[in-house]
């Protein structure tokens, strides 16, 4: 049999380290394993250091990908991504967050964008087959027998990580490629059978640790708690895997071999167990929370942990794992005290090497990559018609013309520091928002504020240019693009409307606030409290990291539109004149725009969902990508501007390359 090629994410986990030993010793897969690991050095050798300590011999010979599972193509360019999709033959993915806490934008971020990309991995390589780690608790809240076969079935979930596992399963269920997805539910994951070695203490690890250090805990005796050992899990995997087998299978102890949580408690204490008290009488035990042997979950986590496992709940069906697995189960009785044993010896402290990409380390990163110094480039303006326009121009090369929204023109300098390396760009400055400037009697409309960058580009004289617009900038982006499609080489829009309610709702609110006399001024002052302007009434959701609204950006963005008597009256004159007729006219252009276009969106806009995106992207003919930036909100680019470069210059480069290779085959005729 020709040995097949494999690829791994979340190897550096409990079940990912101890399924990357089962590859090892398969004659199969031994030498052809690629593992995905993060780009950052340090992060990624620190994981190899840590699987080779803990594998030793059982190690393969392995090829390392630099990646990141949250990010569109796992971060990779284009061309990358579409020869890394036939690179391999079999996915497995360990790759999650599996902490048993109440944040679901979390696990939703590292349970589901990461299976978005399998499934535009499986478009692209027909002969690939996906195995796909999810977990025996997707059951959630349901009580009696869960079988192979269910998965949607009316029931609650008790947790962030329950829901999103779910969620994730579902999408693969539902997707065009569900065929060639095998799906594995393991029950809770503890060490190896034989040692009780563990790669690390994470998942159920806290759930045994609370059970082995608490004296009182919520939970019915007679209930049923799933035990099961990865080594067990990882063998199975790549058992099933030489067989191509199909569907999904439990991987869990099952319902006759399961210990009873008495049991369980009385192991995990060392005969002692602990005094178990009904869920109705247990409500006082909060107050305090549970103890955690190695303080391996928060005291509030833990009890909700076991409050919520340790009673009545699904019961796993193994029928069809049953049937195509040859191997035995080990008996929890008997290795269930080997794994404490192991954890006791170690003091339950978790290894330094997280399983995911450092979540709590990103939003410290993206604070890194905020300008923190003047605006990039020096201001110019230019009169057109009745308008002085401030606008600024950096670098040398193929045009590109940067229109912004309310975070500002400054907004765009992450990105443009970057693209000006090889380029042209102009970062024009919209009025009423801005340093431009005009009288009362100027029209402040969006489609006169497309009229003057189009004045601009012929003063300086460009002939065509690459357009890329935010927010209310990707409007005026789109009235420019419809207006004279002729000039636009390429259009790029992020997080802007589309085809929605025109004025939005909050713009709609506050331009009749605006109305009322001294009501711009007392909007300007209620901004200006601190508390005020990062919550979701101010600034609060321009930004999914709410870190990177320090004292000195807030300042910034408060003075740039109502810093004055005279700028607060251009904000007041940019809102009241946003027209719903102006919209919808353009809307019935958009569906004639076949400019090569793509669409970027910050995952986490709270003004406009990422369905917007799509629906924007299915409304142009043009459109050729959709984009989405994981950690970012409506200011997707300011927030996280090396992926926004990143995705815009290829893009840019792609669009560049087909027009030379059209102009060379015109010359040659």
């Amino acid at each position: 049999m020709t040995a097949r090629r494999v690829l791994l994410t979340g190897a550096a986990s409990l079940a990912g380290a101890e399924v990357l030993r089962a590859l090892g010793e398969s004659a199969d897969y031994k030498s052809a394993v690629q593992l995905l690991l993060p780009s950052d050095d340090a992060i990624r050798n620190r994981q190899l250091q840590s699987l080779e300590s803990y594998l030793g011999t059982a190690w393969p010979s392995v090829t390392v990908v630099t990646g990141d599972p949250h990010l569109p193509r796992f971060g990779l360019s284009v061309k990358a991504w579409e020869e890394f999709a036939n690179s391999f033959d079999v996915g497995i993915h360990c790759f999650q967050r599996d902490v048993l806490d109440g944040d679901i934008e979390r696990a939703r971020r590292a349970n589901l964008l990461p299976v978005e990309n399998w499934i535009h991995l499986l478009d692209r390589n027909h002969a690939l087959r996906l195995h796909h780690l999810s977990t025996a608790f997707i059951g959630g809240t349901r009580r009696g027998l869960l079988t192979e076969f269910d998965l949607d079935c009316g029931q609650g979930f008790h947790n962030a990580w329950e829901r999103s596992k779910f969620e994730a399963e579902l999408r693969l269920r539902e997707s065009r490629v569900s065929d060639r997805v095998t799906i594995y539910r393991p029950s809770h994951l503890l060490g190896r059978s034989d040692t009780g070695a563990a790669f690390q203490f994470s998942g159920s690890y806290s759930l045994l640790a609370t059970l082995a250090a608490s004296k009182v805990l919520p939970g019915d005796g007679r209930a049923r708690i799933d035990f099961i050992p990865s080594d067990y899990v990882a063998s199975s995997i790549v058992s099933l895997m030489l067989r191509d087998a199909t569907g999904t299978f439990h991987l869990a102890t099952g319902w006759f071999e399961s210990l009873t949580v008495k049991k369980a408690a009385t192991i995990a204490k060392d005969g002692r167990g602990a005094l178990l008290l009904p869920r109705a009488l247990a409500w006082p035990l909060r107050l305090a929370g549970s103890s955690s042997a190695g303080h391996l979950a928060e005291r509030d986590l833990a009890f909700t942990s076991a409050r919520d496992l340790l009673n009545v709940g699904p019961v796993f069906d193994t029928y069809l794992a049953d049937r195509a697995l040859d191997t035995k189960r080990p008996q929890p009785e008997e290795w269930l005290p080997v794994v404490l044993r192991a954890a006791q010896a170690k003091q339950w402290q978790t290894p330094a090497v997280e399983p995911d990409l450092p979540a709590e380390a990103a939003p410290q990163a993206r604070v890194e990559t905020l300008r923190t110094h003047e605006p990039l480039g020096e201001r110019r303006f230019h009169q057109i018609g009745d308008v002085n326009v401030a606008y600024r121009d950096v670098g040398q090369g193929e045009p590109v013309v940067f229109m912004h929204g309310f975070a500002g023109a400054h907004a765009w300098d992450g990105v443009v520091e970057r693209i000006a390396t090889r380029r042209r760009a102009l970062i024009v400055e919209t009025l009423g928002i801005s340093e431009t400037s005009a009288p009362a009697s100027a029209d402040f409309g969006l489609p006169a504020q497309a009229a003057r960058v189009r004045g601009l580009l012929s003063a300086l004289d460009i002939p065509t240019a690459h357009v890329v617009g935010n927010d209310t900038g990707g409007v005026i982006a789109q009235f420019f693009a419809v207006r004279w499609p002729q000039l636009v080489r390429s259009l790029t829009l992020s997080d802007c409307d589309a085809h929605g309610t025109w004025p939005p709702k909050q713009v709609a609110l506050i331009a009749k606030l605006m109305a009322i006399p001294g009501g711009t001024w007392a909007i300007s002052s209620f901004m200006k409290i601190p508390a005020v302007a990062r919550s979701p009434l101010g600034l609060g959701d321009m930004v999914y990291d709410k870190k990177l609204l320090t004292d000195e950006r807030l300042s910034r963005y408060i003075e740039t539109v109502a810093g004055s008597s005279e700028r607060r009256m251009r904000l007041k004159r940019f809102f009241r004149s946003f027209d719903k007729d102006d919209l919808a006219t353009m809307n019935q252009f958009l569906s004639e725009l076949h400019v090569p276009t793509m669409i970027v969106w910050g995952a986490e806009n709270k003004y406009w969902s990422p369905s917007w995106a799509r629906e924007l992207y299915d409304a142009i003919p043009g459109a050729r990508r959709l984009e989405l930036i994981p950690f970012a909100g409506i200011s997707c680019h300011e927030e996280r501007p090396d992926v926004f470069a990143k995705v815009l210059g290829e893009f840019l480069d792609q669009i560049e390359s087909e027009s030379a290779v059209t102009t060379a085959a015109a010359r040659a005729l």
